[in-house]
């Protein structure tokens, strides 16, 4: 029992290196303690084990699923709560899959298994999850320490490359204070190296400017009920007649996702007008809006886009999109339990295609919502991009943590590709990062207010724009062949 609850506790303390934290080192510590505890445990108990970790891990860190459910999604406290820790409990399979397959594969090399092995089964577990059941690529070890001035390796081996390397400081500390609890110096000395030469990156530019815009953002801050009335709709529409009208020339404007909830034909006479004035100045538009599908117009379905108006040409419509949220896996099976639920969704059609928008000869990659936290989707228009955008409506998650992690993602992928990110949503977290990925400026939650600043554009590539995660997913393979050849060789010398 007492492993468990310290298990439980070192969960606690794991998102408390996230936004709006931001601690990192209590990440650190949380894995040291779950690897120490995990290490002193049996195969049996070790999946219970990283289990009730994950419960801690993931009943703090998306605490914010519960504000959606209970205020948004038509059920009452209980239900709420339920499906919460159900939510909860699915994520900590993955916690319980690290601990048990550390426990299964570990050698008898403490400095292997520890240094290397842990780090890398993690990771591997992070990237399944990323790309299992649609992916959930949330709380990534390595995004903890965008923004910070020891991030410098997050442009080279990005988001899950500097997991392993926290993960290794993680170890590390376990090491130095293992052994009769005597100070080990050679963990203390990888320890060093790691933080002073991430330090040391953080300072290299990857990207050189080549010019500046003039940008504003603009969150409505309309209520749910308000973005959906007409009264809302109308709100809307002035609020970005008046962006126009007092518009420098040339200017940037941006509006969160969905900001426009008719289709562009359906307000052709308004949006024939609006861009009329904004091309006679060079004023790029880019919001959020809803879009019909051209070969079935009939369809309630629609594509949720970002659209260039003005001087800005060109749309994207999401690809990846949110289960449950914009789509409902296993319609057939799974609607008719939503329907008794009294659980109403509709359908939102996938985009097809990656397409950044272009305006005045620079080239804007598009991001809508959850699709930021893809570090490879982003990548697949970043590396070719000079500016990040990507639009979000967080206003399901109230003023809880989830639209500040949102935002920290955000960060990690302006540092991943050293570009200017901006970020419009409706009722926050709106904000301009740098390509450092520090905030420039931020808007408060449920603040109707404009961000107005000149944007830095830049060229170039860093070496994650090139490489990707592929570097890091080659490592994890060879390090399982490794470990797949080794105990191979054990089973045998011991027969």
């Amino acid at each position: 029992m007492k492993n468990y609850l310290i298990a439980l506790f070192s969960g606690l303390l794991f998102p408390l290196g996230f936004a709006p934290f931001d601690i990192w080192p209590l990440t650190i510590l949380s894995l040291s303690l779950i690897l120490y505890l995990t290490g002193k445990t049996s195969l049996k108990q070790a999946f219970l084990v990283g289990w009730i970790y994950g419960i801690g891990l993931w009943g703090l860190g998306v605490s914010w699923v519960y504000v959606s459910i209970y205020y948004h999604g038509n059920q009452g406290l209980v239900g709420s709560l339920i499906i919460t820790f159900v939510f909860v409990s699915l994520l900590s399979l993955y916690t319980g899959l690290v601990t048990y397959l550390f426990i299964k594969l570990k050698t008898n090399n403490e400095y292997l298994d520890y240094l290397i092995f842990f780090p890398v089964v993690w990771v591997s577990i992070e990237v399944l999850r990323s790309y299992l059941f649609t992916g959930f690529p949330w709380l990534i070890v390595g995004t903890s320490l965008a923004g910070t001035s020891i991030g410098g390796w997050i442009p080279i081996l990005g988001s899950y490359g500097v997991s392993i390397l926290t993960l290794m400081i993680s170890g590390s500390l376990v090491l130095m204070f293992k052994k009769e609890l005597k100070i080990n110096w050679y963990p203390a000395l990888i320890i060093m190296i790691i933080l002073v030469s991430s330090f040391t990156l953080y300072k290299i530019n990857w990207t050189k400017e080549i010019t500046t815009i003039q940008a504003s953002i603009y969150q409505p801050n309309l209520t749910l009920e308000e973005k959906w009335s007409s009264k809302g709709v109308r709100q809307t529409m002035a609020l970005v007649e008046s962006s126009v009208l007092n518009a420098d020339e040339g200017e940037f404007i941006f509006f969160p996702e969905t900001a426009l909830i008719f289709d562009k034909e359906e307000m052709q006479p308004w949006i024939s007008d609006l861009e009329r004035q904004a091309s006679q100045r060079n004023i790029s538009l880019i919001s959020g809006i809803f879009a019909k599908d051209s070969r079935n117009p009939d369809s309630i379905e629609r594509y949720n886009r970002i659209q260039g108006f003005g001087a800005a040409n060109g749309h994207y419509d999401k690809i990846h999109l949110v289960p449950f949220g914009e789509f409902i896996p296993f319609r057939d099976y799974i609607g008719k339990i939503l329907d008794i639920m009294g659980i109403n969704l509709v359908n939102t059609l996938p985009g097809e295609s990656y397409s950044p928008l272009l305006s005045n000869r620079l080239k804007i990659s598009t991001s809508i919502c959850y699709e930021i936290a893809f570090s490879e989707l982003v990548r697949k228009t970043a590396k070719s991009g000079n500016l990040l955008v990507t639009i979000s409506n967080d206003t399901w998650f109230g003023a809880s943590i989830g639209p500040e992690q949102h935002l920290e993602i955000a960060q990690s992928r302006a540092l991943e590709h050293q570009k200017s990110l901006i970020r419009a949503t409706n009722s926050g977290i709106s904000a301009i990062i740098d390509r450092k990925g520090q905030i420039v400026q931020r808007q408060g939650f449920f603040e109707k207010k404009e961000l107005k600043d000149e944007i830095s554009i830049y060229e170039g590539n860093t070496p994650f724009s090139i490489i990707g995660n592929y570097l890091i997913y080659g490592y994890i393979m060879l390090i399982y062949m490794y470990l797949f050849v080794y105990n191979r060789t054990y089973v045998l010398n011991k027969d």
